[in-house]
């Protein structure tokens, strides 16, 4: 400090400027001017009136003003104004002669506005006359000292009354100060623990690798943070949330570490409150479904991983909703609650038992290799609810039905999928009878799936219009004339082409789409009729009904208006087929719903007549006009005896009942010869037109005419048709491999030549022929080893069979 320092008289006149004519400046003892201006410290003198005279270059740089600029000025000139009042005050009583001297703090504005806090130290300087002629003193710049001050202060105010504990320990870890909110955590007053180690706080939940861990964080970060577990004074465990900062001094060695932490003991508990009631179920303690997700997703995951297997049984308790309402909620939730710790108790401990909602609990079976595994563990859960059990004073025994879904599947599944599998299962034991359990079949559930994305497929195509009707002729082969059409209908697939019924039909069986699609058949058909009508064509139209359509309660009155909507159709030109299989599932509801029909003039026919139980009664129950015989047997008459024995009693039979008879399959021009000789003058098959868009019908039409080798045939007798059954058993004979012991066609061919001598006289060129090859036939049939001349003599019998047919 330069208070008293004297000033020579004589002044550099680059340092002062005269505002007035009267100033006058001391006179001092010489001080060279160049020292002064090498101190930090603001040297100044002022004159009576408190105006500076003397000021040297620290000035500027403690209030950014130029020296020469500031003197003449008033010394108060850059005190802030909130401190100009007490400054004058203080001045007023220095150059009144009131006070010899000051030391004090003021706050000076700087020339950019910044306030610098400055500390003065002045004194009074008197004239020759003992009057006070001005001041001497000294101006320092402290704001940085201030600042420390106010921080040192803050700091330990903070320190002080932070609501978290601090503890500031040395670097060899003791303890150096706490605070009070440590005090009121720990319990351990400032004094017990200055100069111990933290360690004192130490509860034995965090083994020595955590620990080790923690310290290699502060050492390599300079810092942790985490949770705790420590122990209070009075033996209590309490956890903090810390963070523990390493402090180093200016040359960076370590000094010590201050560690800052909160008690979180009571949020930990609620958290872990409300992660019980977010996780388990209140009622029995079991999780709950939330967690159960969680479970079984980990488990899923440890098994992709191993190899292992994971099973979820769901349980349903059988007919709960009667517990209730006999014995009253409550009762039924102690019923649940002691069912819930049965299903704890009888799991194994890696196992999760689970209470998703209602009266349904589910375990997941971690580790099993195989569902059957799972099924002792599965029997026993149901054996322990079975048990009486004491609720709401009443003793009661239920039961549960249950299902089981394993992991390991052809295709990897997610757990919500796997819970549904185990639910379906377990519904499918409901249905069973209950109080046990199924299994889920994965492979019948896949089909399940895949139907329903077909069938999804084919709706959305039935409201697109992807389908249409293709029709196939039936015709006369008596007179090549156009019977009827059957509509077929077909599914424009926009990526498959178009595709026939059996590559859609089998999916909708059974379902309502099937309905759906039937009732657009018979529409479409009743416009097509309509369509042609236009053109000029009366056709008649064979529409298929399933078995479903059947059993539709109002389909007479639908049907009644569908036609009332079209009243060009004559009812007469339609005819419903349906599959005898399906009729005979309620033959008496089919008849009936035939005869209803047949007074509004739509007529039925029984499509693929042979395949199901066909009987004289069936045929005289069912009133249906017309019978069509099964494609297979009209297929393979020309080679199957059994075949074209069947052909003919169901023609022998459709004649005694006066039935119209259409035969299926049709495909070669033989097939329709042999029909007319048999009698059979209605016919169907790729032989004579495959279905075909109705546009195509009537070029078709156009150009149809019955073969040269049907048209020249005619129905044969009875007993000559003995001569059809020689010719098939003699194909069937050649075709069948090895010899037979006594060659086919034989005995039919006798008996036709023992009741026809009138015949074998007409034809007596065609006898004698068969009767030669028939010979030769015998002849080489007894040689095994001369197969080539065997087979030609068979041949060649029945080319003499065919020809006396013929003839």
């Amino acid at each position: 400090m330069l208070a008293t320092t004297i000033f020579k008289e004589q002044r550099d006149p680059l340092r002062c400027r005269a505002h007035a004519p009267e100033l006058q400046l001391p006179q001092a003892p010489s001080v060279p001017a160049s020292i002064l201006d090498e101190l930090q410290q603001v040297v100044f003198q002022t004159d009576r009136h408190g105006n500076w005279i003397f000021l040297n270059q620290a000035w500027q740089a403690l209030s950014g003003y130029p020296v020469e600029a500031t003197l003449g000025d008033s010394c108060l000139a850059q005190v802030h104004p909130d401190d100009l009042a007490r400054e004058q005050s203080t001045l007023a009583q220095l150059l009144s002669g009131q006070r010899s001297r000051c030391r004090h703090e003021v706050r000076h504005v700087r020339s950019d506005g910044e306030v610098r806090w400055v500390e003065v130290s002045a004194r009074t300087r008197h004239g020759a006359d003992g009057m006070v002629d001005g001041l001497l003193g000294t101006l320092s710049d402290i704001s940085d000292r201030k600042l420390a001050l106010q921080q040192r202060r803050l700091a330990s105010s903070i320190f002080a009354s932070a609501g978290e504990g601090i503890i500031v320990t040395s670097a060899d870890g003791r303890i150096v100060d706490v605070n009070g909110a440590f005090e009121a955590i720990t319990g351990y007053a400032r004094a017990e623990v200055l100069g111990k180690n933290p360690r004192l706080l130490s509860s034995g939940r965090q083994d020595k690798a955590f620990y080790a861990d923690m310290w290699r964080s502060i050492a390599l970060t300079g810092s942790w943070s985490g949770e705790v577990w420590n122990r209070r004074k009075s033996g209590e465990f309490y956890v903090e949330r810390l963070t523990i900062t390493g402090m180093r001094d200016d040359d960076g060695r370590l000094s010590g570490h201050v560690g800052v932490f909160a008690d979180i003991t009571r949020q930990k508990l609620q958290d872990q409150h409300f992660e019980h009631i977010a996780h388990y179920d209140p009622l029995t303690g079991l999780a709950n479904r939330r967690l159960l997700a969680d479970r079984l997703q980990q488990a899923m995951a440890r098994a992709r991983r191993s190899g292992a297997g994971v099973a979820v049984a769901f349980l349903d308790i059988d007919d709960f909703k009667a517990i209730n309402e006999a014995h009253g909620h409550e009762c039924g939730d102690e019923l649940l609650a002691a069912l819930g710790r049965r299903i704890q108790d009888t799991v194994r401990d890696s196992d999760t038992a689970c209470r998703p909602a209602g009266d349904e609990f589910v375990v997941v079976f971690d580790g099993v290799d195989s569902p059957q595994a799972c099924q002792p563990m599965l029997a026993r859960l149901l054996h322990a609810i079975s048990e009486p059990v004491s609720a709401g004073g009443a003793v009661l025994r239920v039961s549960a039905s249950a299902g089981l879904a394993f992991h390991r599947q052809s295709e990897d599944i997610g757990a919500d999928l796997l819970i549904r599998q185990a639910h379906q299962a377990m519904y499918d034991a409901k249905m069973a009878g209950k109080n046990r359990f199924h299994v889920f079949d994965s492979l019948g559930y896949r089909e399940m799936v895949e139907r329903a994305e077909e069938i999804e497929v084919i709706e959305r195509a039935l409201a697109q219009h992807e389908f249409a009707l293709h029709y196939q002729p039936i015709v006369h082969l008596g007179n090549g004339e156009l019977n009827s059409v059957e509509a077929l209908v077909r599914w424009n697939h926009p990526g498959r082409g178009c595709l026939p019924p059996a590559a859609f039909l089998p999916a909708l069986e059974g379902h309502p789409l099937m309905l759906a699609l039937e009732n657009w058949v018979l529409e479409e058909a009743l416009r097509q009729h309509v369509r042609w009508l236009d053109a000029g064509l009366d056709i008649a139209i064979s529409v298929n009904m399933s078995g479903a359509q059947l059993r539709r309660k109002d389909f007479v009155a639908h049907l009644r208006g569908l036609l009332a909507a079209h009243p060009r159709v004559n009812p007469r030109r339609i005819k419903l087929e349906v599959l005898e299989s399906s009729a005979l599932d309620d033959i008496a509801h089919v008849s009936g719903l035939v005869s209803q029909c047949a007074e509004i003039g739509v007529g039925f026919a029984l499509d693929d007549f042979g395949t199901g139980y066909s009987s004289l009664r069936y045929l005289k129950q069912l009133p249906a006009g017309r019978i069509k015989i099964d494609q297979g047997f009209v297929r393979n008459m020309q080679q199957d005896p059994d075949d074209l024995a069947i052909l003919e009693g169901i023609i022998g039979m459709a004649a005694a009942f006066k039935r119209e008879v259409v035969a299926e399959g049709v495909e070669t021009a033989e097939h329709a010869a042999m029909l007319v000789q048999l009698g059979c003058m209605l016919a169907q098959g790729y032989g004579i037109a495959r279905p075909m868009p109705p546009e195509a019908l009537a070029p078709w039409l156009a150009a149809w005419r019955l073969p040269a080798e049907v048209a020249s045939c005619a129905p044969l007798e009875r007993d000559d048709a003995l001569l059809l059954k020689a010719l098939v058993e003699q194909r069937a004979w050649h075709a069948a491999p090895g010899d037979a012991a006594s060659p086919s066609g034989m005995q039919a061919f006798d008996a036709w030549l023992d009741r026809h001598s009138r015949k074998r006289a007409r034809c007596k060129r065609q006898v004698a022929r068969a009767l030669s090859c028939r010979d030769a036939f015998l002849a080489q049939a007894g040689h095994a080893g001369l197969a080539a001349p065997r087979e030609q003599a068979s041949r060649a019998f029945a080319d003499a069979l065919k020809e006396l047919l013929h003839a």
